[in-house]
C-alpha cells in the first residue's frame, strides 16, 4: 500500500502535515494535523483522521483531545479533502484559540 506524506508551510511556524495510505485508488487511512512550531517543539492543535472507522476532527488543548467532531456520512477521500481545506481556510483562528487557551 503506497503511503504518502507532505507538509504545507503556512508561515509563522504553522504547518499542515498530511499522511495517507492508498489501496486500489482509495484512501484507506489518513491523518491531517495543524501544528505550531514553538521554542520547545511541535504543538498539535487540530487533527483530522480516519481512526475509529470514521473521519473525524480532534480539537486539542495541551496535548489532550478535548472534543471530537464526527463526519459519519463522508468517506476517507472526502474526509482528507475536507481536512486540508478546513485547515488552510481556518488555521489562523485555530492558532489564535489555542494560544488563548495557553494563557489561562
Amino acid at each position: 500500500m503506497p503511503k504518502k506524506y507532505y507538509k504545507i508551510d503556512l508561515g509563522n511556524g504553522a504547518e499542515i502535515h498530511v499522511y495517507f495510505e492508498v489501496l486500489n485508488g482509495l484512501i484507506i487511512n489518513f491523518v491531517v494535523k495543524l501544528v505550531l512550531i514553538q521554542n520547545d517543539g511541535y504543538r498539535e492543535i487540530i487533527r483530522f483522521d480516519s481512526a475509529h472507522g470514521c473521519p473525524h476532527k480532534d480539537i486539542i488543548d495541551a496535548g489532550t483531545v478535548i472534543r471530537k467532531v464526527w463526519f459519519e456520512f463522508i468517506d476517507n477521500n472526502d474526509g482528507l479533502n475536507l481536512a486540508v481545506k478546513d485547515l488552510k481556510d481556518n488555521f489562523e483562528m485555530y492558532i489564535e484559540r489555542y494560544l488563548k487557551w495557553q494563557k489561562k
